[in-house]
């Protein structure tokens, strides 16, 4: 399934991370690219209106978590200080270019499943193929550049720190020197890091951790089972046999193709679009995941604030790493 069509519980980790390792460049890149996280509220209204655009839905953790522009300037703050680091080993470093935009508009877009009727007409369960396909070339541009070397990954990553010291590391890079400097805990990415004050670009592990939670939490709310079982009422009125909405959005018939959506692929995800409306199937299932949230919120309250106060700290610095660039 593409990843533009899947609900994620929470940001995953991004290409441009991954990258940063396994294509980071001689002349190079990384991309440090930071996950779409949508603006933080304390809190939304116990069921939106109908009709309401879940794509502008928030939940109450993503108070804790950077706003999408305090993500890149974390980013970008991070990618700065790694390039002043390799710089001073002798090592040209370029970050590679931004991903362009691969399907959900925000974190919550697509949290809880389709939703925009012009696009479900359109494409079924799928996103537009011309952004899948500009997103997917731009992939394969990252993943075709050169490589760093093996002493300059060593500088990079530091001789400890994943994926590990490269085999083909020389001998002077082995014993954690690369061009006669010593290269620091964590490589130059791990020095960054501790300068901006966090290893995580400011995402507090216990958020991640009660933020993906919550949305497998929320399949159990007795609110959520009973508009699920609505939903399913309702397709089968329309000739549809399906248990719960993922499952026609995991349908196996339904991925992406040459030719685009099948019709069946089309009335399907219509039929579901229109049970979903009648039933209010994402407003309730948003407002359990709220509420599940909120508990999660006033349980760690004394951590959360921490985390917030340490997130500001970090967003001050990253802001001053840059007004100085």
């Amino acid at each position: 399934m593409s990843t533009a069509r899947r609900r994620t519980p929470g940001p995953v980790v991004t290409l441009a991370v991954a990258l940063l390792a396994a294509v980071v460049l001689a002349v190079d890149g990384s991309g440090l690219r930071p996950a779409g996280l949508t603006p933080p509220h304390a809190d939304g209204p116990a069921v939106p209106a109908r009709g309401a655009d879940p794509s502008a839905f928030t939940l109450p953790l993503q108070a804790y978590r950077p706003t999408p522009e305090q993500a890149r300037t974390i980013a970008r703050a991070e990618t700065t200080l790694v390039g002043r680091c390799l710089a001073g080993f002798g090592i040209v470093w370029k970050p590679l270019p931004a991903l362009p935009a691969d399907g959900p508009r925000t974190e919550l877009d697509r949290r809880y499943g389709i939703h925009d009727r012009d696009l479900a007409a359109r494409y079924g369960y799928q996103v537009d193929p011309l952004q899948q396909a500009r997103y997917d070339a731009a992939v394969r541009a990252a993943e075709q550049r050169p490589r760093l070397s093996a002493d300059a990954r060593v500088a990079l990553s530091g001789t400890g720190s994943p994926p590990g010291l490269p085999a083909e590391a020389g001998p002077e890079a082995r014993r954690g020197r690369v061009n006669g400097r010593k290269v620091p805990a964590g490589g130059c990415t791990g020095e960054a890091r501790r300068a901006l004050g966090s290893p995580t670009q400011g995402v507090s592990p216990l958020v991640q951790r009660l933020a993906n939670s919550s949305y497998p939490q929320s399949l159990d709310a007795p609110s959520v089972r009973a508009v699920f079982a609505r939903w399913s009422a309702c397709m089968r009125t329309k000739g549809f046999t399906y248990g719960v909405p993922m499952a026609a959005d995991d349908d196996p018939r339904f991925r992406p193709r040459p030719g685009g959506p099948s019709a069946t692929e089309i009335r399907t995800a219509l039929a579901d679009l229109d049970c979903r409306v009648t039933h209010q199937v994402a407003e309730t299932w948003h407002a359990a995941e709220a509420a599940i949230q909120r508990e999660s919120v006033a349980r760690h309250a004394k951590e959360l604030a921490a985390d917030r106060r340490a997130l500001d700290a970090v967003v001050r610095k990253a802001g001053e790493v840059l007004a100085g660039a």
